[in-house]
């Protein structure tokens, strides 16, 4: 006899969904299926976070005695090569999860199928699932339990990273200076057009201008003209400063230095 049963719970902060299904088969087979797999393994990227995932389908039947069917999704990333794998804590991971139906699992034919997206995945990271399974008879002691470990999923960092790499300040013969901002891009993606802003040079208001793009790894340069940088004050360059650029991280997008000291002179 075949048992249907659903089930679906949706997760919070890392958009999880388990379903649960339990089905048989009456057909004959040379040899019996396994007790515990994983299948379906996903691993997508995208540029944005929202649009990265892992997922993987576990299938679970029951042992001889089986009451009760369980399982848990722990989601492991790597930030280094060849480093440790760590947990990743979310809503529906590290939890032992139960089929919708108690008694699923308490005849032969039965099969409990769950699929496990995580979405939002930051990178560069790897990622991988270990899933355990356990049976237990009508006392709640346990029969048995497993551990699957799904292949890897190596999310890279694609979006764009800016940064003010440098400020030279240069006397100009009118009296002003020429302040020269280096912008880097440490990300795999192009950006622009970039707002780049000067403060400091003076009483004046900031001076913003833009740089048409800045290439994936690469520097551009702009040149803005100003009021004498005087020892002692600061000059500021920010790139993107109302963070309308999808970037990896905005920690970097301010530079700040001193005006240097004006020349010497000898009588």
């Amino acid at each position: 006899m075949t048992r249907v049963g659903f089930g679906l719970v949706a997760a919070g902060c890392l958009a999880a969904a388990v379903i649960g299904i339990g089905s048989g088969s009456a057909g004959a087979a040379s040899s019996p299926p396994p007790k515990d797999q994983l299948r379906s393994f996903l691993c997508q990227k995208a540029l944005d976070p929202p649009s990265r995932a892992i997922s993987v389908q576990a299938v679970m039947r029951p042992v001889t005695g089986t009451a009760s069917m369980q399982m848990k999704f722990d989601l492991m990333r790597q930030t280094t090569v060849g480093g440790p794998f760590k947990l990743v804590r979310g809503k529906l991971l590290g939890s032992w999860v139960s089929p919708q139906e108690p008694t699923l699992g308490q005849r032969p034919g039965d099969v409990w199928i769950v699929t496990h997206p995580v979405v939002d995945l930051l990178g560069p990271a790897t990622y991988r699932f270990r899933v355990s399974f356990r049976w237990t008879d009508s006392d709640g002691q346990q029969l048995s339990n497993a551990v699957q470990t799904s292949p890897n999923c190596y999310q890279p960092e694609s979006r764009a990273d800016l940064l003010v790499k440098s400020i030279t300040v240069t006397p100009q013969p009118s009296g002003q200076d020429a302040y020269v901002a280096t912008i880097a891009n440490r990300g795999q993606t192009a950006a622009g057009p970039v707002e780049v802003d000067l403060a400091g040079a003076g009483p004046a208001a900031p001076v913003a201008a833009t740089v048409p793009s800045v290439g994936g790894h690469s520097t551009a340069h702009h040149r803005f003209l100003g009021p004498a940088c005087t020892a002692g004050s600061n000059v500021t360059v920010t790139v993107d400063p109302a963070h309308t650029i999808d970037e990896y991280s905005f920690a970097n997008n301010t530079l700040t230095i001193s005006c240097p000291a004006a020349p010497s002179t000898s009588s």
